[in-house]
Parts: structure tokens; sequence; C-alpha cells
């Protein structure tokens, strides 16, 4: 009788140290996938996010040119931020409309972004939204046209959002870029708006 009992014993502590490293094993295949995964909802997360404050941050700095305030900016008073604050990379915002236009769109995206590697290019179109102007022609990246008084205008910031994840970027379709920005290891974040500029001046009765 006790040496069937000595015998189950044994046998139950050999089934115990039999599934003892099964559970190391399964997350030791499991482990890599799940991590995978979990770096890429957050860096998608991440970039998504960019994305939405990229956008707000032009449309915002597009309504300054669209008011015609952004065309008669005493630049040397005017702070580069609401709020006083005045963004790095940009220098002195008194130099050009264009370092201060610039400087408004890097407001809404600071810190998440390098300013110094956004661009952004503002275009007239003289066609309109109705003369077959095209849109997908900006020209020279970076350059600067705040246009007139009832003139179609276009402002587009792009930014190369790094990639930091192995494989995402094949994923994703590979590089994304328009024709001013770097390639690379990156998904190019666009923001675009497109407006037509309000009768801001004494000349223009309307548009």
């Amino acid at each position: 009788m006790r040496q069937t009992q000595r015998s189950c014993n044994f046998l139950q502590r050999l089934r115990t140290r039999g599934t003892d490293g099964s559970a190391a094993m399964e997350f030791a295949f499991v482990a890599p996938i799940f991590f995978t995964l979990m770096l890429g909802i957050l860096q998608l997360g991440i970039m998504i996010f960019g994305q939405f404050a990229l956008q707000n941050a032009v449309t915002q700095a597009a309504r300054l040119i669209r008011t015609g305030q952004a065309q008669s900016i005493n630049t040397a008073a005017a702070a580069q931020c609401v709020g006083g604050a005045t963004p790095g990379n940009y220098g002195n915002a008194a130099n050009s409309q264009q370092l201060w236009f610039n400087g408004q769109v890097c407001c809404g995206v600071t810190p998440l972004m390098d300013c110094s590697k956004l661009q952004v290019t503002v275009t007239p179109f003289a066609a309109g939204f109705n003369g077959g102007g095209n849109f997908g022609a900006m020209g020279a990246g970076g350059t600067y046209n705040s246009g007139n008084a009832c003139d179609v205008v276009l402002v587009r910031a792009t930014y190369p959002f790094p990639i930091w994840l192995p494989g995402l970027n094949g994923l994703m379709g590979g590089t994304w870029t328009f024709a001013d920005t770097a390639g690379g290891s990156v998904h190019t974040l666009a923001g675009t708006s497109a407006f037509r500029n309000e009768p801001f001046n004494n000349g223009v009765a309307g548009c």
C-alpha cells in the first residue's frame, strides 16, 4: 500500500516538474510578437496625434493670412506665439514675414516636432478654385507668398516623421514624400488649408 502511494507521489512530482518551464517557453515565443504589436500601436498613435496637431496648427495659422493679419504684421513688434513665447529654430522673426508665419505653425506643434525639419509653403493661385489651377503644383518647397485680398491661397506644412519601428515603414506602403521633403525612413505628415483671402483692404469692395 505504501509502495503504491510512493509511486503515485513520484509520478505526480515528475508531471509537475515537466510543466514548470512550459509557461516560460510559451512566453518566449509570444513575447516578440506581443511587444512588436504594442510598439507598433504606440508608434501609430503618436503619428496620428502628430498629424492632427500639424493640421490644426496649419488651420490656425492660415486664418492669419486669410484675414490679412499676416500681410500687415509688424514682425519687429509681434510675438511669434500666442502669449509671447518664441519658438526655436527660426531665428529672429523680425527678419521676414515668412519667418514669422513659419513660427506661427511651429507654435502649434512644439514640442512634438522638431521645427527645423518643418517645411511651410504658401502659394496663391491666380486661377482660383474654378479656374483649373493645379493645387498639386506647389512649386519650390518653403516658398512664401500670402497673396492679396480675394486671392485663392494654399498653405501646406510637411514634416518627415521618423519611423523607428523596423518593418512599419514597409507595412505603411513605403516612404510617402512630397517633392519638397527629404526621403528616408520617414512618413511625411502634411497639413493643408485652401481658402480665398477676405477683402481685408479698403481698395477691394468684395470678392
